[in-house]
């Protein structure tokens, strides 16, 4: 059996199963309390969040509220297919993790095998682990997956800034019409990375990079609520205002298959905010949003 290792176990979040349990509950109890108003958002059960994809203890609260949003709703949850930026390969087509588990410190999550079989041989993404090994933004998201969907299995999906990506998120929700029980979606990408270490330094330092930042994220946001097809992409592209537009722009796609046609965001912040250090520098913008 194949088995992804969990790269960032020890340095992004804990590598032992009990200080894991006890900061994923530690995010859903801050989520609770900073985002107390979350699921009266969504009336109707969320069929797909996207999530950001720092350390837990950066952005981990704001993956949790997101996370408790699609898990509300639902009794059973069979599978989640999980649409990740990929930080280590300049894709060209989607790349799936095809079998085997991915481990955590809590446990393994099996890899739907038959689910991605069923994308490969629709022509809608190719079997790609390169992609996914090392790579923390699929695997931020499994501690919570493991957590609050523990019979669940999942399907990764690496993507990159496709021009169709909301077209490909819609075909595998055909796709997954197939397929027995519920499966819900999943996009990890952080936002706007602010700093002179990533090149990004147009408003200089202090409040106005942070006024900056967040009028950058609100039209990529604004774009990914609006699920305007082609224009996530096009606007983060533009802008540099996400790691993972190509994945934000597949979960809005199957939203929209699904019946969605709005999304909500149900948090923003940013790791100067989560952790101020002096003069604000150097930082990385973070959403919560379902749909």
């Amino acid at each position: 059996m194949t088995i992804r290792q969990a790269a960032k176990a020890g340095s992004w979040y804990p590598g032992d199963a009990e200080s894991l349990t006890h900061e994923v509950e530690r995010c859903l109890r801050v989520a609770a309390d900073h985002y107390p108003d979350a699921a009266s958002l969504f009336p109707n059960p969320a069929v797909a969040v996207m999530v950001p994809h720092a350390g837990l203890v950066f952005s981990g609260p704001l993956a949790a509220a997101a996370f408790q949003v699609l898990r509300n709703g639902w009794s059973h949850v069979d599978r989640l297919i999980v649409f990740g930026a990929c930080h280590r390969e300049r894709l060209t087509r989607p790349a799936v993790w095809d079998e085997g588990t991915w481990a955590t410190p809590m446990g393994d999550i099996p890899v739907d095998a038959d689910a991605a079989a069923d994308l490969i041989a629709a022509g809608l993404a190719d079997v790609n682990r390169s992609a996914h090994e090392d790579d923390n933004a699929i695997e931020l998201q499994t501690p919570f997956i493991k957590y609050l969907f523990p019979e669940a299995t999942m399907v990764p999906v690496a993507m990159g800034f496709f021009r169709d990506s909301f077209a490909i998120g819609e075909c595998m929700a055909k796709a997954a019409r197939s397929w027995d029980g519920v499966t819900l979606a999943v996009a990890s990408t952080d936002l706007t990375h602010y700093g002179a270490a990533f090149g990004v330094t147009p408003a200089g330092f202090g409040q106005s990079d942070l006024a900056w930042t967040r009028e950058n994220d609100a039209r990529f946001l604004e774009a990914v609520t609006r699920m305007a097809g082609d224009d996530i992409v096009r606007i983060a592209s533009r802008d540099g205002s996400a790691c993972g537009a190509g994945a934000a722009a597949a979960a809005a796609g199957w939203a929209k298959e699904f019946g969605a046609t709005a999304g909500q965001v149900i948090a923003y912040t940013n790791s100067h905010d989560v952790m101020p250090q002096g003069r604000a520098e150097h930082f990385v913008g973070y959403a919560a949003v379902g749909w």
